[in-house]
């Protein structure tokens, strides 16, 4: 795997981990994940009678950031790619608060999305490449 590739997918992934959200508070997406997680395992530790469920959701995109850093299918990153994507919208407040959008949301998220299709690329082109090879 080029270098490349290992440094468009480092910039992805920390790009999506620094998508501030679109609500009152705009936190991070690594503040958020890591809210939800503690907050999930605490109330399983604790024997709480309600479960913070976001929680739960957030152990499949960890699970895609790691699959899409170690992936080089092509076909697996633009899986991983869809991923991360989905939940993105609902969790950065994109779809119910799209009239606070700025500058930092919108470059960040660019940079998310731009470098991940950029990954997706140059992984098809270099599986490509071995083929004829």
């Amino acid at each position: 795997m080029s270098i490349t590739i290992k440094i468009l997918k480092i910039i992805a992934i920390i790009s999506f981990l620094i998508i501030p959200g679109l609500d009152e508070n705009g936190t991070p997406n690594l503040a958020f994940m890591m809210l939800c997680l503690y907050q999930f395992f605490y109330d399983i530790c604790n024997a709480s009678t309600v479960i913070f469920w976001e929680g739960f959701i957030i152990i499949p995109i960890i699970a895609a950031l790691i699959v899409f850093f170690i992936s080089k299918s092509y076909k697996i990153l633009f899986f991983c790619f869809l991923v991360l994507l989905i939940p993105l919208t609902y969790a950065s407040g994109l779809i119910t608060n799209y009239s606070r959008i700025n500058f930092w949301f919108l470059f960040t998220f660019l940079l998310f999305i731009l470098s991940s299709i950029g990954v997706i690329i140059l992984a098809q082109k270099t599986t490509v490449k071995r083929i004829t090879d």
